[in-house]
């Protein structure tokens, strides 16, 4: 992944990566090595009356970002960076290490290997450019004696792919914690997020050749390597999700929740169907991490209690981890006040027969 270079021989560092991602793209041409496009689908869920996108969650957007951080302080590497795909990491190095990261073994092809040398090529220059945004940041801010003992500038830059052949892409830098500059590739330059920025934005932007090899990666030549890393492992793994449903009595209603657990990845798509079959809102959950890897999320409908024993809902789950869908019925058989009132006779009952066997045992 690029974020640029300032060093002697940055222009002919950047032109051999760029000379190298050519050659990598054309090795996949000869090879014929392309993802056919992914169909959009349209699954039919509970006699055929609703109908749900399934091309989000069966065909994965690709998305390959790079994360860069120079820090001072918090007991952090002065320098290190993680290139993933889909969440998943590929390579990883800091400061403290003795050599960057070797080359996996599931990275076999001619292909694969030229890109993997693009970002060790790439290491060296992505350091020295975000130190020099990092120093820049300090001095404009006016961070002076122990104000400038802790400090941290990040990066992100990624780019991605989705099924239907749309092609997107950004670089962004943040100093503590708050935009500071990002990329703009249609209009190719560096933008200011704040005041404190333009300097340095004037100084990427000075630098032509780098600015136009780092605007040539985003824009067209990252979906490469983007396409080459999709074999990793990890990224192709699927595990199909647990769904387990429960149900929480409140006043006037009961809340029932659809928990789906130990999926991966992590895109997923999970709804509930009303009696009408039309799905109900109960808006946005979050998808949590597992330990193992894997994720879990959760939605929940509520039901009133009027309406419990006589209709049915259904949780929908979509994953790329199983051809259609999980459908779960919850189906609850509502309590007539006679069983309740008998219910709680017996209770009564069995507490006074044990409350006059002991009584009877004192006398």
């Amino acid at each position: 992944m690029a974020g640029g270079s300032y060093a002697n021989n940055g222009a002919s560092a950047v032109s051999k990566v760029l000379t190298t991602l050519i050659r990598c793209q054309s090795y996949q041409n000869s090879a014929g090595v392309r993802r056919a496009a992914m169909k959009t689908r349209f699954i039919v869920v509970v006699l055929q009356l609703l109908r749900l996108s399934e091309s989000d969650v069966d065909a994965l957007d690709l998305s390959l970002c790079g994360h860069w951080i120079t820090a001072h302080g918090f007991n952090l590497p002065e320098y290190s960076q993680r290139i993933s795909l889909n969440d998943v990491t590929i390579s990883y190095y800091d400061s403290n290490m003795d050599s960057k990261m070797s080359c996996p073994d599931w990275i076999n092809s001619p292909a694969g290997q030229e890109c993997w040398e693009i970002m060790q090529l790439w290491t060296d220059n992505n350091r020295e450019v975000f130190s020099l945004g990092f120093q820049s940041a300090v001095q404009q801010f006016n961070l002076t004696g122990s104000l400038a003992d802790f400090n941290i500038y990040q990066a992100s830059g990624c780019c991605s792919l989705s099924p239907d052949g749309t092609y997107k892409s950004s670089l962004t830098h943040s100093f503590n914690g708050k935009d500071f500059l990002s990329l703009d590739v249609e209009r190719q330059m560096f933008v200011a997020a704040v005041p404190q920025a333009v300097v340095y934005k004037h100084l990427r932007d000075r630098d032509t050749v780098d600015l136009n090899e780092v605007i040539t990666f985003y824009k067209t030549l990252c979906q490469t390597p983007l396409q080459v890393f999709s074999n990793a492992p990890r990224v192709q793994r699927r595990k199909v999700p647990e769904v387990r449903i429960f149900e929480k009595q409140k006043a006037g209603s009961i809340t029932v929740t659809c928990h789906v657990t130990g999926f991966y990845p992590r895109a997923v798509q999970v709804d509930w169907l009303d009696p009408d079959l039309q799905p109900v809102d109960e808006g946005v959950t979050d998808v949590l991490p597992n330990e193992d890897g894997t994720y879990q999320t959760r939605k929940s409908v509520t039901v009133p209690e009027e309406d419990v024993g006589k209709h049915t809902y259904s949780c929908v789950v979509l994953h790329s981890s199983v051809e259609h869908n999980i459908t779960t019925v919850w189906v609850v058989e509502k309590r007539s006040r006679f069983a309740v009132w008998s219910l709680a006779c017996i209770c009564l009952l069995i507490i006074g027969f044990g409350f006059w066997s002991c009584f009877s045992v004192m006398i």
